[in-house]
């Protein structure tokens, strides 16, 4: 079943963000933010060249119509508010890795780092996404070295469960990861 909220445009709006659905017109500032070094220290199978990223979007775009609380690929751009200027991406998917739970990912560019920015963005599609899809918890997995993202998910709610050996997308072998978990507050599982 189709979610009906999926035929409208998808605009989350935060105290200084709104979290979008990226058009055609975001490849350009996408890229450059996809190619700096602070983002491919944790995501290189993201250095990919322009004609891959515009695939990507026109790839994500088909999501947003044919997401389904069983299947949900929904990647959204990050969007000053003041300047309408794209800064990275909050995105939720099934995660493959991780017997196909549904895991949070974010970027932002380095000039943006450290504001709070994707704090307020994962707050926001966390919440979204709990309401749109009514789901019973998403995971975040951080690598361990990455404190900036602990930081961020630890502050957004997510618990720490552990450590997972992780054959993560893009890389040749597995290596450990932190697994954090954010319960649906309306769900009362584990």
């Amino acid at each position: 079943m189709k979610n009906k909220e999926m035929n409208m445009s998808i605009n989350i709006q935060t105290e200084r963000l709104i979290l979008r659905e990226f058009t055609k017109e975001d490849t350009v500032d996408l890229h450059e933010i996809c190619s700096e070094t602070y983002i491919l220290k944790w995501m290189p199978d993201w250095e990919v060249p322009f004609e891959i990223r515009e695939k990507w979007i026109e790839w994500v775009r088909s999501k947003y119509i044919t997401s389904t609380r069983e299947n949900i690929r929904m990647m959204l751009g990050i969007v000053l508010k003041e300047s309408g200027k794209l800064i990275g991406m909050v995105g939720v998917g099934n995660k493959e890795e991780v017997n196909n739970e549904i895991e949070i990912a974010y970027f932002i560019t380095e000039k943006m780092s450290g504001k709070g920015y994707v704090s307020e963005a994962v707050q926001a599609m966390s919440k979204w996404i709990f309401k749109t899809f009514d789901i019973d918890y998403l995971i975040a997995i951080v690598e361990l070295d990455n404190y900036s993202s602990q930081r961020v998910v630890e502050k957004c709610g997510f618990t720490k469960i552990g450590k997972r050996m992780i054959l993560n997308s893009g890389e040749s072998e597995e290596k450990p990861f932190y697994y954090y978990k954010l319960l649906n507050n309306r769900k009362q599982i584990m």
